[in-house]
C-alpha cells in the first residue's frame, strides 16, 4: 500500500489530495480524499485499462510516473499530479518556478496567446502545446504581467522547460 499527498500541477491548480493505493491482483483501489476509484488493469506492462468511479461510470485510463509526477490520462484528458514530500509542504512559489510557466511534458508549442506586457489572470490559457497527439492548454498559475516569452511557435520543448515568465 502506498499513501501520501499529491498536488495537481496540470491543469493548473493549488489542490492537494491525500491518496492511498491498495493493489489486489489485477485490481487497484485508489482512495483520493475519501472518494474511492477501482481500477481494473488490463495490461500491466502498458499501465492501462478501465476504471469504475463511485457513481458506476466506466472510464478508460492510462498512466505513467515521470520522476515525482504522475501523468494520468482519463478518457483522453490529461492530469499531472506531483508527489509532495511530507517533510515540507511545498507551495507553488517554493519550487523556484513561481514566476515561470513551464511545460508539463515534452511537446511542441502550437500557439502563443500572449505577448510581453500583456496582463494575465490565474487560470487563463496562455500557450497551447501539442504532445502525444493531444492538445494541451497551458494556463497561468497566478495573476501577473507577461515579462518574457522565451519560446516560439513550432519549438520542441522538454518537460519543465520555461514557456513564459510572469511578473507582478
Amino acid at each position: 500500500m502506498s499513501q501520501g499527498q499529491l498536488r495537481q500541477q496540470y491543469p493548473v491548480s493549488d489542490e492537494v489530495f491525500d491518496y492511498r493505493v491498495e493493489t489486489q491482483g489485477d485490481t487497484v483501489r485508489v482512495n483520493l480524499d475519501g472518494d474511492e476509484i477501482e481500477l481494473a488493469v488490463t495490461a500491466q506492462d502498458t499501465q492501462e485499462g478501465r476504471c469504475r468511479t463511485s457513481d458506476g461510470s466506466l472510464h478508460s485510463f492510462c498512466w505513467t510516473w515521470t520522476g515525482n509526477a504522475l501523468q494520468l490520462w482519463v478518457d483522453g484528458n490529461l492530469f499531472i499530479l506531483e508527489k509532495m514530500e511530507s517533510r515540507r509542504q511545498a507551495n507553488p512559489e517554493s519550487s523556484g518556478r513561481g514566476s515561470d510557466i513551464v511545460a508539463p511534458m515534452p511537446g511542441r508549442v502550437e500557439q502563443i496567446l500572449v505577448q510581453p506586457g500583456d496582463s494575465v489572470e490565474r487560470g487563463q490559457t496562455v500557450i497551447i502545446m501539442e504532445s502525444m497527439k493531444m492538445e494541451l492548454e497551458i494556463a497561468a498559475q497566478r495573476d501577473g504581467v507577461v515579462k518574457r516569452v522565451p519560446v516560439e511557435r513550432g519549438d520542441q520543448v522538454d518537460r519543465g522547460m520555461r514557456l513564459l515568465e510572469l511578473e507582478d
